[in-house]
């Protein structure tokens, strides 16, 4: 059964407006709502877990300060949290100046979003060729399907994180999966 989103989108809003109002436990709330799918997201792109963790710290730090500014446009606060997350990521590439790992398994963490039931051994394989995979993409590509199939948003919630159009956002997740199927043959795996 689907969650009831709008309840859960006027929760946001009330805790939001509490803690605008300075109530730091609301906006503790919404961290505990929100700091596992964030951390997801940005462990996605990077491969060091206490990174990932201090990252994740320093987006809700981000969200905290910036929230005298937040202003409710439709969307819901993940949207918010998503795009000072990948701000974030993208200054964090530009001071580092280095290459995008394409070994290491980062998405070891994802075991419980991996919905097949083989084992522990074959899903450790699949997310190193995910991870693979992931990091040959171009930046727009990896982002756009990190955001639809790991952090499950829609296309309309991508679309408002990312400063696109909605078909904009259908254009790119098509395009990232056409070129995500050739690389993962070119690396042998076979299509299904």
């Amino acid at each position: 059964m689907m969650p009831d989103l709008k309840v859960s989108y006027e929760d946001d809003a009330t805790l939001i407006q509490r803690a605008k109002s300075g109530d730091p436990q609301s906006f503790g709330v919404l961290y505990e709502r929100y700091a596992s799918d964030i951390y997801r997201f940005i462990r996605a792109q990077i491969p060091d877990d206490l990174e990932a963790e201090d990252l994740t710290a320093t987006v809700f730090m981000k969200a905290w300060n910036a929230l005298g500014r937040y202003r409710e446009q439709g969307f819901p606060f993940s949207a918010f949290l998503y795009r000072i997350a990948r701000t974030s990521l993208v200054d964090r590439w530009r001071k580092q100046k280095t290459e995008i790992p394409t070994s290491g398994s980062p998405l070891d963490d994802f075991e419980d979003g991996f919905k097949s039931s083989q084992d522990h051994v074959q899903r450790a394989s699949d997310a190193q060729v995910l991870w693979q995979v992931l990091h040959k993409l171009p930046e727009d590509y990896r982002v756009v399907l990190v955001y639809r199939f790991m952090n499950e948003l829609s296309p309309r919630e991508i679309a408002r994180v990312m400063g696109k159009s909605e078909g904009a956002v259908r254009v790119l997740q098509h395009r990232a999966l056409k070129v995500a199927r050739k690389l993962l043959v070119e690396i042998g795996v076979k299509h299904e």
